[in-house]
């Protein structure tokens, strides 16, 4: 009877190591393109609970294009250079810590940065659980800052 419960044990023991937490490797950082010459940034913000799908679109002399999708709403405007150099600024310290889990949440805001310049392209994205540890806050609050800006 002592051999059937030691078995027992041993079984539970390797069944339940089994089942243990998988430690992952963090993605590595990857860092957006060098703003010089000619390049664009991509901003599209979009979801929650009334399905906003707003974007912005920013050339390398400071213009951009605001749109409200829902709406059919559509800004042009141009950055100030103390605005423009900024943002190349911004976009010059960003490190992107991609997360390769979902996060689950079902009316958080979406946000996908597209970043083309110096024969490279980037892209990213977050929603509001991930984007506190994407590296990505400070420039998607500047980009929706001039969103707001452009249609309230």
């Amino acid at each position: 009877m002592n051999r059937f419960w030691i078995r027992i044990m041993l079984f539970s023991a390797l069944i339940l190591c089994g089942c243990g937490i998988v430690p992952t490797v963090a993605p590595a950082k990857t860092q957006p393109p060098i703003l010089e010459n000619d390049w664009t940034i991509k901003m599209t913000h979009s979801g929650g609970i009334m399905g906003l799908s707003h974007s912005i679109e920013i050339s390398s002399d400071g213009s951009y294009t605001v749109t409200d999708e829902r709406v059919r709403q559509t800004k042009q405007g141009k950055l100030s250079e103390d605005e423009l150099s900024a943002l190349i600024q911004l976009v010059a310290s960003t490190q992107y810590s991609p997360n390769n889990q979902p996060s689950g949440c079902a009316d958080c805001f979406m946000y996908h940065i597209e970043i083309s310049g110096a024969d490279k392209a980037f892209t990213a994205q977050a929603d509001d659980v991930t984007l506190g540890n994407s590296g990505l806050g400070p420039l998607v609050m500047e980009l929706r800052a001039i969103i707001d800006r452009e249609l309230n």
